[in-house]
């Protein structure tokens, strides 16, 4: 039989248990919680280097948080729109993910109005474009639009007098954004320079007749946007059908360091950033070292994305004033220049994010200034 005092005891030990359980519910309720996010990106498959390399910068970011979020990842394979589609159901209707993260601009075509449609936050760790912010503003891209590199690309045409160009592009892998920004640009500024579109699927790189058709309009220049491994393809066929032209890489297809691999887009021109070399080097070396392999540059992007995410996020969660989905791209849209790894940056209000380019030529062991001073 218990006594009174046990009685008391247990009474007070109950009322403690019951105190802890309403202070957690208490927190809850005020949003101070660990955020549900769900990334979709390319983890397998021909562009699965650069999938892998957003996933090991968003865990980076992560565990360098002081309010971590709970993180859920799933595989777009080769960029498919069908897999993306997959992905952000389960995450949405299996796991109740608060925030998506998308990759390539197929599959966030795809889901960015059912994200709307559920209030859900929406980011982008890949290219966009105008025409994607401007039918999709819920979402914002922590990577410069396509539109922005057209118009670097544009005054490399003018400064060489070209006439005439190609672009070969992998189709739902932001091809057809980036070749109408290039296209836009060169209206814009009324150049007298004609491009035509050559796509193919991302898995089935173009074949020897496919060149030589491509070589039979006699291009200034050819612009590449693929994976990496399927440029390099390319430009060794080009150089053995003797084309003696231009070629120009897309800003996210050169990603890696290793001499040989980068040998054979010797003398290419292609758009880079102005990083942060120190803050890169070391987030670079951590994933590297976790990945056990080569990391695509592209990570530091989602790298610093991501830190910006969380932390506007729980800077909302604190507030408590508005809905996640109204509250973080308030905060993140100010326009206001931030620093990181990847050097300058600035989230605008369209959803697109600003960072200064430089137009380089690939060389042996690093860049040259590809612009005449």
């Amino acid at each position: 039989m218990l006594r009174t005092k046990d009685f008391k005891t247990l009474a007070t030990v109950f009322l403690s248990a019951l105190a802890i359980v309403n202070a957690a519910f208490a927190d809850n309720s005020h949003g101070k919680k660990h955020l549900k996010i769900g990334i979709i990106a390319p983890l397998s498959g021909a562009v699965a280097t650069w999938g892998r390399s957003v996933q090991s910068a968003i865990e980076l970011a992560n565990s360098e948080s002081d309010n971590p979020a709970e993180l859920f990842f799933e595989d777009e394979e080769s960029c498919s729109s069908t897999k993306a589609l997959s992905a952000f159901l389960s995450l949405t209707n299996q796991r109740g993910v608060d925030i998506i993260v998308a990759s390539c601009l197929g599959g966030a075509r795809v889901i960015a109005p059912m994200a709307r449609a559920k209030n859900l936050p929406m980011f982008i760790s890949g290219r966009s474009s105008h025409e994607f912010q401007s039918a999709h503003p819920n979402a914002l891209s922590w990577l410069s639009l396509l539109n922005y590199e057209g118009q670097y690309i544009a005054d490399l045409i003018r400064e060489r007098g070209w006439k005439k160009g190609t672009a070969l592009v992998a189709s739902d892998y932001f091809g057809q954004q980036f070749a109408q920004g290039i296209s836009d640009a060169v209206t814009a500024s009324k150049l007298p320079f004609s491009l035509k579109l050559r796509e193919f699927n991302l898995d089935s790189p173009p074949v020897g007749a496919d060149l030589v058709a491509t070589l039979r309009d006699k291009p200034d220049a050819v612009i590449l946007m693929t994976g990496e491994s399927t440029a390099a393809f390319v430009v060794k066929q080009l150089a053995a059908l003797r084309y003696n032209g231009a070629i120009i890489l897309q800003s996210s297809m050169l990603q890696t360091h290793d001499k040989a691999a980068r040998r054979p887009f010797n003398g290419a021109f292609v758009l880079r950033f102005d990083i942060n070399q120190e803050l890169f080097s070391r987030a670079r070396e951590s994933i590297a070292a976790k990945l056990g392999q080569d990391v695509a540059d592209d990570f530091v992007f989602s790298y610093d994305g991501f830190k910006a995410l969380l932390k506007e996020s729980h800077s909302c969660q604190e507030a408590a004033t508005s809905p996640l989905n109204e509250c973080i791209p308030a905060k993140m849209r100010n326009e206001e220049w931030r620093e990181g790894a990847s050097g300058r940056f600035r989230f605008m209000r369209d959803g697109s994010t600003e960072r200064p380019m430089k137009l380089k030529v690939v060389a042996e062991g690093g860049y040259a200034d590809a612009m005449s001073p």
